[in-house]
């Protein structure tokens, strides 16, 4: 059960509000390709050094979990459940990379994701700051609530800014924090989620998230 609560947290970015979107992707979106351990999207003209043994999970993989995570998420909320849903037809996982391989006999199975949601809708949503407020308010609706140490912030990533969101759960002796950095690109809220309980599990994934390049 434990390993499953990172990605509960991570589902839960994508709801933010219930205002409707027009559906489906812009063309030449797609999920992208790895290759020699650099994942590579050409639309988001992006790539991202994946490290030595990590486990990228394929389409299937990531809707089992996400139907998974769902549930554990929304329990018997049957509005919050509509609202991922709806979410879910506006949203991308473009990458979902795991330490381990999903099952793994650890207690905590430290994850990198990078998901994109359309909001090409909502003129308000101008930084990844903003999409990050509401990132917030579905946290704190979800089932299992996290705490918020610090407010969101900004950062630059591939010499682009992004906000920034923090977040800790404790479950028994086991202390996970997860860190949003969203930014807004051609109409989507481009969002990478990194997941760990150490030091070194985040020293990790930072050296991830400042391996990518953006072209724009």
């Amino acid at each position: 059960m434990k390993k499953l609560f990172s990605f509960t947290i991570t589902l839960v970015i994508f709801v933010f509000c219930s205002s409707a979107y027009p559906q489906g992707g812009a063309p030449g979106l797609d999920a992208g390709t790895v290759r020699d351990s650099t994942y590579a999207n050409k639309y988001f003209g992006m790539q991202v050094h994946i490290p030595d043994g990590w486990q990228v999970q394929d389409n299937e993989a990531t809707r089992a979990l996400i139907e998974r995570g769902r549930d554990l998420a929304v329990g018997d909320d049957k509005n919050l459940d509509a609202m991922i849903r709806a979410s879910e037809q506006r949203s991308l996982t473009l990458l979902s990379v795991f330490k381990y391989a999903p099952g793994s006999p650890v207690d905590f199975n430290p994850s990198f994701m990078c998901v994109v949601e359309r909001v090409d809708g909502l003129p308000g949503l101008k930084k990844g700051s903003d999409y990050l407020f509401h990132v917030r308010k579905g946290l704190a609706a979800s089932k299992i609530t996290p705490t918020f140490e610090r407010e969101i912030y900004d950062t630059t990533l591939a010499g682009v800014e992004f906000g920034v969101l923090e977040t800790k759960l404790t479950i028994g002796k086991l202390e996970i924090r997860q860190k949003y950095c969203s930014t807004i690109l051609k109409g989507y809220a481009v969002s990478f989620i990194v997941s760990y309980s150490s030091n070194e599990e985040l020293r990790v994934e930072n050296d991830m998230l400042h391996s990518m390049k953006l072209q724009m």
